[in-house]
Formats: structure tokens, sequence, C-alpha cells
């Protein structure tokens, strides 16, 4: 039977080997480990139980639900394509293009998965990312590479191992939902705010709310109908700009100083990579890596 929440310990409470302790008035329970998967999900074997599940016990481990095309929303062909037969004694060509129509299909199921693990982790960190920000807090905190407090928004970043891309659209999530406030737009998807916040940087509130009105009358409020729409009232960015707006620089010499021949400034490039060490770093070891040359520390 499935344990609630609050009786699972975590942190210093929870048993180290992960198994419920007996014999202390009823024990601890934990989460078992994830393991035992059917090897080939099929029409005959999709949801099927566990033999350990059928034996009962606290200590039979569950086995892990395999996702499927219906309970991520997927049309019925994706799921056909997941649970089909693989044609092991067809022709070449028979096998190929059940293999490949497998294959798209369980693409296609993984980044639907992949869509949603990224919603979650945006609900749960954006909150967190955009207070980090909005108080600099960041700034007390000690970066473990140098000894010393974080020099920059981008250091402290790299610490918690949120990237750049990701922290950008946490930001500004909250400016357009206070720009859309009384449209009732809901959450915004990673793609929607990468699509309304060059308008809001560039154009203002009035404009984004315009923006999101007129694809709403259309009855399509989706990433490429708001793009769409972007384009059509004269809003739409130079990809520089769009660039700028989620926090990578485009112009900047340390990135492009070998765009083109005979543009090479030393004295810039190394003014900006005072100005920018996180950056500057990253690109130098890219180099060096890219060169199989040993190099930057």
């Amino acid at each position: 039977m499935a344990k609630g929440g609050s009786q699972i310990p975590t942190g210093p409470d929870a048993p180290a080997n992960g198994s419920a302790e007996k014999g202390s008035g009823g024990g601890r329970n934990v989460l078992p480990p994830l393991t035992g998967y059917p090897p080939n999900v099929t029409r005959d074997t999709e949801g099927a139980v566990d033999p350990a599940e059928e034996t009962g016990g606290e200590d039979a481990l569950p086995a892990v639900i395999i996702p499927t095309a219906v309970t991520e929303g997927l049309p019925s062909a994706i799921h056909q394509a997941l649970v089909a037969e693989l044609p092991e004694a067809g022709t070449r060509g028979e096998i190929i293009t059940a293999c490949e129509r497998r294959l798209h299909a369980a693409q296609t199921l993984r980044e639907a998965m992949e869509q949603r693990a990224l919603t979650a982790y945006f609900h749960y960190a954006g909150p967190a990312v955009r207070l980090a920000n909005s108080s600099e807090s960041w700034r007390d905190i000690t970066d473990p590479s140098t000894g010393k407090p974080c020099r920059s928004w981008s250091a402290w970043l790299r610490i918690v191992k949120v990237s750049r891309q990701h922290a950008f659209r946490m930001v500004k999530e909250e400016p357009l939902m206070e720009a859309l406030t009384g449209l009732n737009v809901g959450a915004l998807g990673v793609r929607q705010i990468d699509v309304l916040s060059p308008v809001l940087t560039s154009h203002g509130k009035d404009q984004v709310r315009l923006v999101w009105t007129t694809a709403a009358e259309t009855g399509d409020t989706s990433a490429p109908a708001l793009e769409k729409v972007r384009a059509q009232l004269g809003l739409a960015v130079s990809a520089d700009a769009e660039d700028d707006d989620q926090g990578r620089s485009s112009s900047s010499p340390v990135l492009r100083f070998q765009a083109t021949a005979g543009t090479f400034d030393e004295s810039r490039v190394r003014e900006v990579a005072r100005s920018q060490p996180e950056v500057s770093l990253l690109v130098a070891r890219t180099i060096l890596s890219e060169l199989q040359v040993d190099g930057v520390e």
C-alpha cells in the first residue's frame, strides 16, 4: 500500500540504507529504490503488476511504472507505435520501417516527458531564483573557486547549477505575469516567455498585452501563435536584441573576435575579459579543449 508523504522521513532521521526500521514502535517508512521494470512493454505487459508486488509485505519493491503515450496525452498513433510488436522475422524493409516508427514514437514520448519535467523545474526553482535576484542576496555567498564573495550574478548561478538561460526566463516571468494581470493567462510556458519577454523589454507592458489579447481572440496563445502575432503587429525584434534579452551578448568581442578576418582587437578582448571573467574563462577553456591544448585553470 502506498504511504502518505507525511510518513516519509527525510534528512538525518531517514535510515542510511533506505530500508524501513523494524522493532521501533512501527518503524519508519522510506521510499524504496525504483528498480525492476519490464524489459519489453507490449499490449500484454503494459500496466502489468510486478510479481514482487503480488507477494505483499513491506519489503516488496514496487515496479517502476513505465510512462505511456496515454499518460502523457499523446495521439493514439504514437501509442500504437510504442506497443506494436517489432517484426523480428520480417523482411529488412519491414524491420527497419517498424524500428524507425518505434524510435520516432519513443522520442516523441521522451520530449513530452522532458517538457513536463522542465515545467515542474520552473515552477519550483523560479520563485527562489527571482528572490535571489531581486534581493541581491547572492552577493553574500562565497564563491568556492575563489574563496571570495561572488563577483557576479553569473558566478552565483554557476555555483547553484542554474543555467543563465533558465535563470533569465525565471527572472523575466514575473514582470510578464504582472504585465498580463487580469487577462486570465495562467502559467506561462518557457517558449511563451521567450516570445513575450523581448516585447516587454523593447516596447513595454501595453504592447505585451496587445500581443496576448490579439492571439487570444484567435483562440490560440501558444508560443508559435504569439510569435506570429508579434510579427504581424510589427513588434518583432532583431536577432541580436533577442539574444541580449536572453542574457547573451552577441556583440561581445570575447565571443566574436574570430568572426571576420582582420577584426581581432587584442586590447578590446582584454577589456571585455576583465569585465566578464566567468564567460571569458568558459570561452577560453572551450577553445583550448577543442584544440586539444592543456590550458587555463
